[in-house]
């Protein structure tokens, strides 16, 4: 059998080295088994954009602030893999302040060296380039907790004027295992006249895969954070695309 011409199908170019241009970094609670998945499946179809991702343990209490102390050897770690930008996959900014979340920002791009981001801060960025200005919260956890993403947001200059919760308090890894129906179930109540949008934060809640199908049948944008932190990643890197499928952010 003859070797393979570097001119034949499938053969990587002289000259042209192998993988994606972009890497992207993602520090991922150790509790969290959505991001990978669903970022995954996101880049699915972008042959030029890589994720990689570091763990780290979140505090017991949700009120702690997020910072270089509890991320640990994570974002030194993704360091190594010299990403073009850098995430942090969590919302906890969401009630303990966007001023924290843009301390962290700066604390990540000193170690790892990259433009960084967070859920928090992708999401504010998200309502703020679909022109959103009084939404429907979803959130996967306590109510109390929701009343003070409400409070953060309505400083920002957001309301939230609907309020979802479950009927019951969810472990962070029993938020990942709520299965199609009951995020529906969570979903449509945030879904009342008088919001231009829906906004579902938890990034280990998977309603990333039901924003589609709700924007179509209500007509309004609906940002979930695992998405939102997605988009405001490729943008901090350099990769902007669109992105079919998984609504109208994304796409955009």
């Amino acid at each position: 059998m003859s070797a393979q011409s570097p001119h034949d199908a499938g053969a990587v170019p002289v000259g042209v080295a192998p993988g994606p241009s972009r890497r992207l970094g993602v520090l991922v609670p150790s509790s969290n088994s959505n991001a990978e998945s669903s970022i995954l499946r996101m880049l699915a179809a972008e042959d030029d954009v890589s994720a990689h991702f570091s763990r780290f343990r979140l505090p017991a209490d949700l009120g702690d602030r997020i910072d270089a102390g509890v991320l640990g050897d994570a974002p030194a770690l993704l360091a190594d893999a010299e990403p073009d930008a850098v995430a942090f996959h969590g919302t906890s900014g969401s009630w303990t302040g966007f001023a924290g979340e843009r301390s962290l920002c700066a604390q990540l791009e000193t170690v790892v060296g990259a433009p960084a981001t967070t859920a928090t801060l992708a999401v504010r960025a998200a309502l703020a380039e679909l022109g959103l200005e009084r939404v429907g919260l979803v959130f996967p956890g306590p109510r109390a907790i929701a009343e003070d993403i409400v409070v953060q947001y309505a400083a920002d200059g957001i309301g939230m004027p609907v309020i979802s919760v479950p009927d019951v308090q969810l472990a962070n890894a029993e938020i990942a295992r709520v299965g199609g129906d009951r995020i529906d179930a969570l979903m449509r109540p945030a879904f009342r006249e008088g919001v231009d949008g829906v906004v579902c934060i938890g990034t280990n809640l998977r309603s990333a895969y039901r924003v589609a199908a709700f924007e179509a049948e209500y007509g309004i944008p609906v940002v979930d954070s695992a998405t939102a932190t997605l988009w405001h990643l490729l943008r901090r890197a350099g990769a902007r695309r669109a992105i079919a499928g998984w609504g109208a952010l994304l796409a955009s």
